[in-house]
């Protein structure tokens, strides 16, 4: 196995045969199975990027102190699993404090910007990722009415993408997973879109109204990311259950593509993986650690998992989740000097925002710090650090 690329940095890296996946409150619906409480995730996987590729003088970009957490529900109902409004929340990775009001995603059309709903229960929805170049983030959902049904509609699917001047356009908007939940979504510059589902991937570009021509595949995947211009999802699904590379014509493939579980992976049978952020912490050129979120129970695997290369084949280094009383969805991360800083969303109830600083102590030793606690009758699903 080849040495994966080197620049995999855009924000830290978040049963079983049969294409089975995990389902909310512990429901387990066959695979590619349409109900509106389907597996539910929220991964963004966050990786903060230190350079900006997008610029000829590769200038890098300035230290993250800001993150983007996705809050489903307004409060006032509980959630169900029909459409239900979504609010991006920024604050500051120091404290967790708030910066400014939540940017709720449109839940009516304004010009050319669509509908952008989330099902209220279900928590493999809600991925946040940012760009490879850091310039945007990007969460997928549904041109759905608030109260209607969601992932077993044949309603159009809507990609949001968040500028770094704070602009929300969701624009992006086709026919595409079709009769399945729309879970994650990411992107190398803004343009290019790649979405997936419980029924494989597809390729847009941004501002497309029309209905992407066919699948990538049809795997069973949960959440996307892109580090070093190569496109990875995680699944909790059959022989891609863990963390893939999706190969085509080159890295970022638009037309046809294979999953290739990375090596390693497929010793861990019964992981439930979301978010995942990928890292070179070595003299070597090529990421050599990978950071996945875990939903599962904390006795069981749950947290934010640490995986190591050893040669060509990845093995599981421990598992961050001291302080917590469940597993995680959504992650981001990025580097500070000798330590790895990691945003993640639990799958406690209430959901909480955390971080934890991996220093290199011993794993079972490092403790989440809460930064931010969901409300009644409100989840946090997806995070992501913000757009520079």
């Amino acid at each position: 196995m080849k040495r994966l690329p080197a620049l995999f940095a855009p924000l830290l890296l978040l049963s079983l045969a049969n294409c089975r996946e995990d389902n909310t409150e512990g429901e387990q619906p066959a695979d590619m199975a349409v109900t509106t409480e389907e597996d539910m995730a929220v991964s963004e996987d966050l990786t903060a990027p230190p350079i900006d590729l997008a610029g000829a003088d590769l200038t890098p970009l300035p230290a993250p102190t800001e993150f983007i957490v996705l809050r489903v529900g307004d409060g006032t109902n509980a959630l169900a699993g029909t459409a239900t409004a979504g609010f991006l929340e920024r604050r500051k990775i120091s404290d967790g404090s708030m910066v400014g009001a939540a940017k709720a995603l449109p839940t009516a059309v304004a010009g050319t910007n669509r509908i952008l709903t989330l099902t209220g229960t279900s928590t493999a929805e809600g991925q946040l990722s940012r760009s490879e170049d850091g310039h945007f983030v990007l969460v997928g959902g549904y041109d759905t009415a608030v109260g209607m049904a969601t992932s077993t509609g044949t309603g159009n699917r809507t990609i949001g993408r968040l500028d770094n001047k704070d602009v929300l356009d969701t624009s992006t908007s086709s026919d595409f997973l079709t009769n399945n939940s729309f879970r994650g979504v990411t992107s190398n510059n803004g343009i290019d879109l790649w979405a997936a589902g419980a029924s494989g991937i597809v390729y847009t570009t941004f501002g497309s109204t029309t209905k992407p021509n066919g699948s990538l595949l049809t795997n069973n995947m949960r959440w996307l990311n892109i580090f070093g211009g190569q496109l990875y999802a995680s699944s909790a699904s059959g022989t891609t259950q863990g963390i893939n590379t999706i190969v085509g014509s080159g890295g970022l493939p638009k037309t046809t593509a294979t999953a290739t579980l990375l090596s390693g992976f497929a010793t861990q049978t019964t992981t439930s993986h979301y978010g995942f952020v990928a890292l070179d912490r070595d003299a070597t050129p090529g990421i050599d650690v990978i950071y996945v979120a875990d939903d599962r129970g904390s006795a069981a695997g749950g947290g934010v998992q640490r995986w190591k290369l050893s040669g060509t084949t990845w093995a599981l280094a421990g598992t961050l989740a001291k302080n917590l009383t469940a597993g995680t969805r959504g992650l981001a991360g990025f580097v500070s000097g000798n330590n790895v800083v990691l945003l993640a969303t639990t799958a406690e109830s209430p959901p909480r925002v955390v971080s934890f600083v991996d220093d290199g102590t011993a794993i079972d030793m490092i403790g989440a710090t809460a930064l931010a606690t969901a409300a009644t009758n409100t989840a946090y699903r997806g995070i992501a650090l913000a757009p520079q």
